[in-house]
């Protein structure tokens, strides 16, 4: 290796001559269709939510509405229960019974649903068999009123308190 220098080569020179221009472009856009063009997504867009926020609002309004019915209908079934449960009460059931002229009858007779046969003996009741049991209804029954009975005359000595003897009385028996 030496340390000699290589000699430069001369660069090739411009066979054109001088620089020379760019060409301006043909179709350029100025700014104002860029504009338009933004403007109008803009405008699209806020249409757009508008239309979204009313149909959000009609359907709120309609929720709101049928979650109303619902309540109602809720209050109505609840209602409805506590009258078929108040009407399948044993006591409504006899009154029932008896308001549609059927009596009691103390005679039981059973079926034995596995083999199908009668247990008992079936004899007709005539209605006076159990004259203690007997069911009144509503109409038949008498009124109770909130006001208070008359005290008997003869004013008895009030509980707890000395009788002319001098002892206490016990509450709920008569001197």
């Amino acid at each position: 290796m030496s340390a000699l220098v290589e000699p430069r080569q001369k660069a090739p020179e411009a066979t054109a001559g001088a620089l020379r221009p760019v060409p301006a472009r043909q179709g350029e856009l100025g700014r104002l269709p860029f504009i338009l063009i933004l403007a109008g997504v803009l405008v699209a867009g806020l249409v757009g939510l508008l239309m979204l926020q009313t149909k959000v609002q009609e359907q709120s309004f309609q929720v709101r509405q049928l979650q109303g019915n619902a309540t109602a209908l809720l209050y109505q079934q609840a209602q409805l229960q506590a009258l078929v449960e108040q009407k399948a009460t044993p006591a409504e059931i006899a009154r029932e019974a008896t308001a549609l002229g059927m009596v009691p009858n103390p005679y039981a007779v059973y079926i034995d649903v596995r083999t199908g046969t009668v247990i008992g003996a079936q004899k007709p009741v005539k209605g006076n068999e159990v004259p203690y049991l007997t069911y009144q209804s509503a109409q038949q029954a008498p009124s109770t009123s909130a006001t208070p009975t008359p005290a008997p005359s003869g004013n008895p000595a009030p509980s707890g308190n000395p009788t002319p003897s001098g002892n206490p009385t016990p509450q709920g028996t008569n001197p």
